[in-house]
Formats: structure tokens, sequence, C-alpha cells
């Protein structure tokens, strides 16, 4: 399967983007990680309402992105990488 990831909207000083993937229609959450082998991107799957709320609410979304980062909402990461060793946000 090929997934097409469409960004609605990126924050550069945050490192994160939030979108849809238009493959499946799921709302992501987005940023950026690296490990000692790898960067690569980590997905945290969202809800539609979630999303919208995010992109009016940047507090709320800033915590959310705080606590995926922290690794305390891995139930929602839409793919586990493929690294041996998990990275840490940049």
């Amino acid at each position: 399967m090929t997934y097409d990831f469409k960004d609605v909207k990126i924050s550069r000083e945050f490192r994160y983007s939030l979108g849809k993937e238009i493959t499946t229609g799921k709302c992501y959450l987005s940023f950026p990680v690296r490990n000692s082998y790898v960067d690569y991107i980590e997905y945290y799957e969202l809800s539609l309402k979630q999303l919208n709320i995010f992109i009016k609410n940047k507090e709320e979304l800033l915590d959310f992105l705080d606590k995926c980062k922290r690794r305390k909402k891995d139930e929602l990461m839409a793919f586990f990488p493929i690294a041996p060793i998990r990275g840490y946000p940049t």
C-alpha cells in the first residue's frame, strides 16, 4: 500500500505537521525523529475532531505534541519505526 500524506498545517518553529492521509482518510500529527541510525518521521493518528481543534488551538496542540514526544501517546502511533532503536524528537 502506498500512502499520500497531505499536510494542512506545518510549524517550522515547533517542528510538526498536521494533515490527512488521502488513501486511508486518517488524520495525523507528525514530527521528525532521529536515532543513531536514521532520521524518520513519527505519525500519530488523530480524529477529525482533534485535527480541527488543533488547527484552531495552539495550546492544546502543543500539549498533545509534547505528550507524543515524551512517548505518552504511543497507542496512537500510526506506524512503528523499523529502526532497531527508537529515536528522539529533533
